[in-house]
């Protein structure tokens, strides 16, 4: 096919645009800038500073299929409306400028938590979860893949919801940002961890999922399976020598989030943590990617391979990353 590649410079993107170099597809790949970036040399790079109607009904038509990956996956900002504009103001454009180009085939990549939980697992058959009252990047997420079902209408749709993406290219300051801590020794930034299950996928784990998953529609979780940051901290550890933060009780956590969070807005400077982000690893729901695994033959990722695959393209990954 002829694939028109949707956010390549992401952590999702990236180590996508590298796997869909090698398999026998025709890749152009709409980034906003290249920077320190080495793209394949197979790919074809389409450099647009801004992702507007124009520049989608410009390339669209010349594509079999369409691979979105435009989003936000960091949770907390100072910019309250950035989610709404960018996960799902700029989706609704590339739909309509969809709409019109007479493409058919589409996949969407957007996050297992737009499914709600049922006795504490998430599933794709699963309703979607009700966006009122929730932070403004769940909103935003949720509101877009109601949007995107809407649409599948009229076209043949794949959408892909990973879990909390480790590995790859660090762009959002997530779990590869905590294990660039622990490599690092920066206590400042991860004085402690705190206990509390969360499900994890590698970004190359994610992206194999994603290539098996061009030839057939419908709904994918991918998650590789749930972590503790203990657990992370320890088996980074038992592979190289790094930091292991103490580990305190969530409700000592929960204390201080609030005014942590406030000083960190006043003075425009990013929190240690939030109260989002404790949310996050003390909900203990599990995504479940058996769908994934039955139907596209996808094998999960032992998190030991995943951090020996990370330190194998440390180097590599950190020369790329953005300033």
């Amino acid at each position: 096919m002829k694939i028109l590649l949707i956010g390549a410079t992401g952590q999702i993107g990236y180590a996508l645009v590298h796997a869909l170099a090698k398999t026998g597809h025709e890749i152009t790949a709409l980034v906003r800038a290249v920077g320190n970036l080495s793209f394949p040399e197979s790919i074809t790079v389409v450099v647009e500073p801004n992702f507007t109607g124009a520049v989608f009904e410009r390339l669209l038509p010349e594509a079999d299929c369409a691979i979105y990956g435009v989003g936000l996956p960091e949770q907390f900002a100072f910019d309250k409306q950035i989610f709404e504009r960018v996960n799902l103001k700029l989706l609704q454009t590339f739909l309509v400028a969809m709409g019109k180009s007479g493409l058919r085939r589409l996949v969407y990549i957007s996050t297992y938590e737009v499914f709600a939980a049922q006795n504490g697992v998430i599933r794709e058959s699963h309703p979607t979860a009700e966006p009122d009252g929730l932070t403004p990047y769940f909103s935003a997420m949720i509101k877009a893949y109601v949007e995107v079902t809407a649409f599948a209408k009229r076209t043949a749709l794949t959408t892909i919801h990973p879990a909390a993406l480790y590995g790859g290219l660090d762009t959002s300051g997530g779990f590869t940002s905590v294990i660039e801590n622990m490599l690092n020794w920066r206590v400042w930034k991860l004085p402690v961890i705190l206990p509390g299950q969360f499900p994890l996928v590698h970004a190359e784990s994610l992206a194999k999922a994603i290539v098996l998953a061009l030839e057939h529609e419908g709904s994918f979780i991918v998650s590789d399976g749930m972590c503790s940051l203990k657990q992370l901290a320890h088996t980074l550890h038992r592979q190289v020598r790094s930091y292991v933060p103490p580990e305190v009780p969530a409700g000592l956590a929960y204390a201080t989030a609030a005014p942590i969070e406030a000083i960190g807005r006043a003075l425009r400077i990013r929190p240690i943590f939030c109260k989002v982000q404790l949310d996050f690893i003390t909900s203990g729901s599990e995504p479940l990617a058996d769908h994934a695994s039955q139907v596209l033959g996808w094998k999960p990722w032992s998190l030991e391979d995943g951090l020996r695959q990370y330190l194998a393209d440390r180097a590599e990954l950190l020369a790329a990353r953005p300033a």
